[in-house]
């Protein structure tokens, strides 16, 4: 029977931006993560309404998919406070509370001038700390085999840090693209009822930028397509039950 271990857990507070290491992660069922995307940052001109959030196609965000320097730039976001720092070579270079005007202000204000003519317009920060900046409106988090993240740096030449995919779970345990055979599946945690792997994540230009340089190094969805024929890589998985997460538990299909 495959099973297997969560080896990290993380979430994405700004879509676009890195992302921050957890120690566990609750989640409600039929829910996504509540910390998960829960900002975004519009590249080009107004296109989000709080009083009507609706999903929006991620190309009208900064994200590395058409700002890659962004990756050279760490988030560490405060959820009690809203508060977000932006550190670029370990030294806090921006810094604001999304909840406010002003902090939000603070956050676009460096933006506009470190970015320069790479965005098409001045920044905004925009969010309710409801609505999640997805890019499937679908209430799933996502999860990445390393052992499968392996098999493509083989034939990447070179290595692949795992948060070029973004992912909620990393997981362990698992021979290379086993996970791929959960789709539609039950998913047990520890022995019990959690998730259906609803969906294969197909991949985009995103996974080309290295998280740690900011500069494209891999052309990983035209590899997979020449390599495997397809481009998925990872599952997104719907909670189906009020769960905790935290490295060393066990995820398996169920029988």
């Amino acid at each position: 029977m495959s099973e297997a271990r969560i080896e990290s857990l993380y979430c994405w507070p700004v879509k676009g931006l890195s992302g921050q290491r957890l120690e566990e992660m609750e989640l409600k069922a039929h829910e996504p993560f509540a910390l998960d995307r829960l900002w975004a940052i519009e590249r080009s001109g107004p296109v989000f309404d709080e009083k009507a959030p609706r999903h929006i196609p991620k190309g009208k965000f900064l994200q590395l998919v058409n700002t890659p320097k962004l990756a050279r730039l760490k988030a560490r976001y405060d959820p009690e406070t809203t508060r977000l720092a932006l550190l670029e070579d370990g030294r806090e270079v921006a810094a604001g509370e999304l909840a406010s005007a002003q902090g939000r202000r603070a956050i676009e204000d460096f933006l506009a001038a470190w970015l320069g003519e790479l965005a098409p317009t001045r920044p905004r920060v925009v969010g309710t700390q409801a609505h999640h900046f997805f890019d499937v409106p679908k209430p799933f988090v996502s999860l990445i085999n390393l052992e499968t993240l392996k098999e493509l740096e083989s034939h990447a030449g070179k290595p692949l840090h795992p948060e070029r995919f973004r992912a909620n779970i990393y997981v362990s345990g698992l021979p290379a693209w086993e996970e791929m055979e959960w789709e539609g599946r039950e998913i047990l945690l520890n022995g019990k009822p959690a998730f259906i792997a609803r969906e294969l994540i197909g991949r985009c230009v995103a996974t080309e930028v290295n998280p740690e340089t900011g500069e494209r190094d891999v052309v990983i969805p035209r590899m997979m397509l020449t390599t495997y024929g397809h481009k998925d890589c990872g599952l997104y998985l719907e909670p189906v039950a009020d769960v905790r997460l935290k490295p060393g538990d066990v995820l398996r299909p169920a029988p």
